[in-house]
């Protein structure tokens, strides 16, 4: 089946959007926790989803865990500078959506948001369609036009050790128009729920990064905060088995190449 021209663009502007905001999504302080340890801290390459950044890092191991040969470690990383390199590059795909003849785009300013362990996503979002005529020749003129705000709240989880995400909540203000292919509810959703799919079948993305997957980590929770002051920080626990001597191995696998998905 030949899937409509507006739905295919939104597919690849949403794909490029959950690749970064699903690394990042939830809600739970960084901080100190009864029995752990600072086995590292400092400076970080990071890529997440092949956006490299190097961000504030710091890793605490649960020595009362390690007694029993569990190892549990909890990954505090800023990742404030991937958020808003992760928006500037979904303004700027939208930006070049100009065509003379085909689909002309627009959009407000996205909100990226962090309500009760999710991640919120909005957008005032017009897609207008442009025609030159049957021959491509003729003079542009405007055959279609759709607008809407897109509110999306999608819920990361962790399931047998790995990263999963879900759609949670759901809503488009259809302010004007129905296009020639779907009306707008119809493309982002179908959008949503193949991209989410996709997501949770690739490896590079549910399972633990480097160095915790070589080493034997799993997921076993991921939660981030938007703070007062704008950071956005996330915590992700790693849990494995062996002796408290493995987490010295961690730390320098972190010190040497960083942490990358």
């Amino acid at each position: 089946m030949t899937v409509p021209p507006a739905e295919r663009a939104m597919r690849r502007a949403l794909r490029g959007f959950f690749w970064g905001a699903l690394m990042f999504a939830g809600a739970a302080a960084a901080q100190p926790w009864i029995g752990h340890e600072l086995i590292y801290e400092g400076p970080t390459p990071v890529n997440l989803a092949g956006r490299p950044v190097v961000a504030d890092i710091a890793l605490h191991a649960d020595m009362n865990a390690a007694a029993k040969k569990i190892l549990r470690v909890a990954l505090v990383t800023d990742v404030t500078k991937f958020v808003g390199q992760t928006e500037a590059d979904l303004e700027n795909w939208i930006a070049t959506r100009q065509a003379d003849c085909g689909e002309r785009w627009k959009a407000g300013e996205p909100l990226i948001d962090f309500p009760q362990g999710a991640i919120r996503f909005a957008l005032d979002l017009e897609i207008e369609y442009w025609t030159c005529g049957v021959d491509g020749k003729a003079a542009p003129s405007r055959f279609a036009r759709e607008t809407g705000r897109i509110d999306v709240t999608l819920i990361p989880y962790v399931s047998d050790g790995n990263l999963r995400a879900r759609l949670g909540d759901f809503s488009i203000e259809n302010r004007t128009g129905i296009s020639k292919y779907l009306p707008l509810e119809f493309i982002v959703r179908g959008a949503l729920d193949q991209e989410i799919a996709k997501l949770n079948k690739n490896t590079k993305f549910y399972r633990a990064p480097e160095p915790f997957h070589s080493l034997g980590y799993q997921y076993e929770s991921m939660k981030g905060e938007k703070k007062p002051d704008g950071r956005v920080v996330i915590t992700a626990r790693y849990r494995g088995a062996g002796e408290a001597s493995a987490y010295s191995a961690l730390a320098a696998r972190m010190r040497e190449s960083g942490v990358s998905q």
